[in-house]
């Protein structure tokens, strides 16, 4: 997904471009501050992978590495406001900056069957359990290429066209069992729980309609973004190095409301 967002961006911003020097709409009264909200869906999918380490010696004469792999594909709900401002380059294209703060909620989640190789821990173990991973909240920064339309004066005043990237700082939580099943003293067992923070960065499109001052913005964007955690340091049979990762490739769909202020 990575790979093919990374040969269309340039396309579509090489295509607006080209269709902006061509049109001949005037810039009108979206120039200026600008604040908003949105609405969205960020359909994720997750990629987890958790290892179970031994230093030498623990398990025996040399070190030991096992991992296990497991993935979801699921949605946080977003709610989400924005500032900023726009100016016109030329008669049509516009270039914009924005902040932006969001809340989330809902989880994506599964279980991780992981690897034994019996009751006890031995150098094949990765000990399985459910996990989950959810958003918290963020704060970022977008930039906003865009152009008005000549030929579609139905979508009101301020409409327009655009391309967008950004990068935010995101704060997120995941939640990680394991139980390796032994008895006894051989007993690797728990439930790991931190909120850690990521710098996801995004591309993506949108669309703008209504009049110059009140608009509706319709939008499309990719994301991409991890986050790892490691407890236990593998010195013993019952102290395990336990490394968590988790990838996320996000498709968000949002609709929102954006009202210019013209201050002066």
């Amino acid at each position: 997904m990575n790979r093919w967002w990374a040969k269309t961006f340039p396309v579509v911003t090489a295509g607006i471009l080209m269709f902006a020097s061509v049109t001949g709409a005037a810039a009108n009264d979206t120039e200026g501050f600008f604040a908003g909200v949105r609405f969205g869906y960020d359909l994720a999918e997750v990629d987890y992978s958790k290892s179970a380490m031994f230093n030498a010696g623990a398990l025996g004469a040399t070190a030991s590495s096992k991992t296990a792999e497991d993935s979801a594909n699921d949605g946080f709900t977003a709610f989400m406001g924005n500032v900023g401002y726009r100016t016109f380059l030329s008669d049509q294209v516009y270039l914009s900056g924005e902040v932006e703060g969001a809340v989330y909620s809902s989880k994506v989640g599964g279980y991780l069957r992981g690897t034994r190789s019996g009751s006890d821990i031995a150098d094949g173990d990765v000990f399985p359990g459910a996990w989950s991973l959810e958003k918290n909240h963020s704060l970022g920064l977008n930039a906003r290429l865009g152009f008005v339309p000549q030929g579609l004066g139905f979508l009101g005043e301020g409409r327009s066209l655009y391309v967008i990237s950004g990068v935010k700082w995101l704060n997120a939580t995941f939640g990680a069992a394991h139980d390796n099943k032994a008895t006894g003293a051989n007993v690797i067992r728990g439930l790991t729980r931190k909120s850690r923070n990521a710098i996801p960065w995004l591309i993506g499109g949108g669309l703008e309609f209504g009049s110059s001052k009140n608009r509706f913005d319709v939008r499309i964007q990719y994301s991409s973004w991890d986050i790892d955690y490691s407890r236990g340091d593998g010195s013993a049979r019952d102290k395990a190095r336990l490394p968590y990762d988790f990838n996320v490739d996000e498709i968000g769909f949002s609709v929102g409301y954006t009202r210019t202020f013209n201050f002066m």
